[in-house]
């Protein structure tokens, strides 16, 4: 719960939703970049909102908008 109020109501993360319509294009990209589904969500949410994929997993330099890592953002 600490964690929850730390990061979401007192710091500065937000929440992302994707819906239903979203639902193809997240299949589309795990078969295209051979993804599981929680990096395709990632995939999609990050093109609509025009994010960087921040992650340690080297899936995401299959797709093509690649990542950065923590180290490479961070202090």
């Amino acid at each position: 719960m600490q964690f929850s109020t730390d990061a979401f109501i007192e710091g500065n993360v937000s929440l992302i939703h994707l819906g239903p319509e979203d639902m193809q294009a997240i299949v589309n990209v795990m078969q295209k970049f051979t993804l599981d589904f929680d990096d395709a969500y990632q995939y999609i949410a990050a093109k609509r909102y025009r994010l960087t994929i921040i992650s340690f997993d080297n899936d995401f330099d299959r797709a093509d908008i690649g990542r950065k890592t923590p180290s490479q953002v961070g202090p």
